[in-house]
């Protein structure tokens, strides 16, 4: 399942036409959207607001541990160089009023630009350059992926955001925002149910040999459970984009390694191999 969390609803209505998402009337807290795929919720804005949907949705629709999770919406920028409509995959989100600082894991090739999100309570406007570190600002990802991280791993934990200003977010309208979400809608639809297929239990990815396979090599190598985690991801979406890891991992197969630094050089070796287009 593609669990998604936005803040407005001009934010994700082309999803929800796109997708062909049917509202749940079941549910009067929230504006809830969803068909055997995906659930969409509306927070409203703001960090609390966002955290408190994304725990009401993943508990209600009773999220499991290979389940997807996105937190979409328009952000603003500082940046004169990035372009508006952009898309921007956040690799990390700063929370600005508690500095906490979160580190989603993208295991996967992708077709958007990567940037850094920081999180605020307020609007922010020009005269406040000086006091944020991040590429991008919003009211809601921080509490998003705050919530979602206590139901899902890191890897499956996204956040991307669609360039709206230069920190002028007061001039922007309901209907330039879902304009500029639409003209990306077909792309990062793609890109969710490619990821969703790569989420999936290994079971139903891998063959019984190529289990034993990755295995193998994670014993060889002397990973840690999280590498171990990494591989089957990485091998999961090389898989599905080829249809065949044992090749491009059997020189790994038969190197004994004799501490974890050892291992940790061949493993960075096959990350690179398996993350090849």
């Amino acid at each position: 399942m593609i669990y998604i969390c936005a803040a407005m609803y001009c934010e994700v209505s082309p999803f929800i036409s796109y997708l062909g998402l049917k509202k749940d009337n079941e549910v009067t807290s929230f504006q809830v959207f969803k068909n055997d795929e995906t659930v969409l919720i509306i927070s409203g804005v703001g960090s609390v607001a966002s955290a408190i949907a994304t725990t009401y949705m993943l508990t209600k629709y009773k999220a499991e541990p290979y389940d997807l999770f996105i937190n979409i919406g328009i952000c603003g920028t500082k940046k004169q160089e990035i372009e508006i409509g952009n898309t921007i995959l956040c690799h990390k989100i700063i929370n600005h009023d508690t500095k906490k600082k979160f580190y989603p894991d993208i295991l996967f090739k992708h077709p958007f630009e990567e940037g850094v999100l920081e999180t605020f309570s307020t609007i922010i406007n020009r005269e406040m350059y000086c006091e944020f570190e991040g590429d991008l600002v919003d009211m809601e990802g921080a509490g998003a992926y705050a919530a979602a991280a206590i139901f899902l791993p890191p890897h499956q934990i996204n956040c991307i955001k669609i360039v709206s200003d230069f920190l002028e977010g007061d001039k922007v309208t309901s209907k330039k925002v879902s304009e500029l979400v639409g003209d990306n809608v077909p792309l990062i639809s793609k890109w969710m149910k490619e990821r969703q297929k790569s989420c999936c239990q290994p079971s139903k990815i891998f063959t019984e040999e190529e289990v034993n396979f990755l295995k193998k090599i994670s014993n060889n190598l002397r990973l840690t459970e999280s590498m171990y985690h990494q591989l089957n991801q990485l091998s999961k979406h090389y898989k599905i984009r080829f249809g065949n890891i044992l090749e491009v991992s059997k020189p790994f197969l038969h190197i004994q390694c004799k501490s974890k630094n050892e291992g940790k050089r061949y493993f960075a070796k096959l990350k690179e191999q398996l993350m090849e287009f």
